[in-house]
């Protein structure tokens, strides 16, 4: 697990920080503007959520690539799937979550 801390691993780690944010922003624009609105202290907390989501995600592709031997052949793919892991796992969550939120919703309505 060391090589967490070998240099390219940092700068893909940064580059997911990066798009994450900037996700976070176009997100947060378009879909939270009223939901949050004077509530400064969430948003900063939904941005670290969303962020360490990510990372998360970054993290879990680098280590099973780099630590499970069956897998030695295609470890130079860990970047571009560790990249895109991170940003939907900083996505999706919320998508299933919203749609888990309808479904719940639905079913109460109609008892």
């Amino acid at each position: 697990m060391e090589h967490i801390f070998h240099m390219d691993e940092l700068i893909m780690m940064g580059l997911v920080l990066f798009s994450s944010f900037w996700i976070f922003l176009f997100n947060y624009r378009n879909d939270n503007k009223d939901k949050y609105a004077g509530h400064t202290g969430l948003i900063v907390l939904d941005l670290f959520i969303n962020m360490g989501m990510s990372i998360t995600g970054y993290l879990l592709i680098s280590i099973v690539f780099v630590d499970i031997p069956q897998l030695n052949e295609y470890k130079d793919y860990r970047y571009p799937i560790g990249y895109l892991f991170g940003l939907t796992s900083n996505v999706s969550i919320p998508i299933v979550l919203k749609w888990f939120q309808q479904q719940i919703t639905t079913k109460l309505k109609l008892k």
